[in-house]
């Protein structure tokens, strides 16, 4: 799962190695609407009535490789405020050899209630906030607004691969999760 907040990818873009920047993963979503307890003299129960108002929350985290030290520490420091606090966000779903699907959603970039680094590697997770969620047009395989990607890699279906180190994980060269061949 690829995500973008106005244009700007949080997780990898689909140009770049694996090995240094992730895909979503550990993703959860929360969603939610205003329910009112409407209480009538002497029934034996409330009744809760939706009044709309969905919301989404959005989390999910991406580990990146950076070049150095120096670097990583610069981009914990940095990140939240560098980001975009609101706009529209892209979903790309899909495997590879599948047809990419595309969601979008208002959101805003609620927080980023983890973002760590140790040597040259961070793992951030964000939280994004906002309201329904629609699915859009299909995408051609493996690419991004009908452009092809250079490289092809596949991606777990079920999020982390061994639990947290999901960089670590990804080789175009090495990975084959499904019985299938690399393009």
């Amino acid at each position: 799962m690829r995500i973008s907040l106005n244009s700007i990818w949080l997780t990898n873009d689909g140009a770049t190695d694996l090995q240094s920047w992730t895909d979503a993963h550990d993703v959860l979503l929360n969603g939610k609407q205003l329910v009112q307890d409407a209480q009538f003299l002497r029934a034996v129960a409330a009744q809760p009535l939706a009044r709309g108002n969905a919301v989404n929350l959005l989390q999910f985290t991406v580990t990146r490789q950076h070049v150095s030290v120096a670097d990583a520490a610069a981009y914990v420091l940095t990140a939240f405020s560098s980001l975009p606090g609101s706009g529209t966000a892209l979903i790309i779903c899909g495997a590879s050899g599948e047809n990419l699907l595309t969601c979008t959603f208002a959101a805003v970039l609620e927080e980023m209630p983890k973002c760590s680094f140790l040597g040259t590697r961070t793992d951030t997770t964000f939280v994004l906030r906002g309201g329904l969620i629609a699915t859009g047009a299909p995408l051609a395989a493996n690419g991004v607004d009908g452009d092809a990607f250079g490289t092809v890699y596949a991606y777990a279906q079920g999020g982390t691969v061994d639990g947290g180190n999901l960089a670590d994980a990804f080789s175009p060269t090495a990975l084959n999760l499904d019985g299938g061949a690399f393009a």
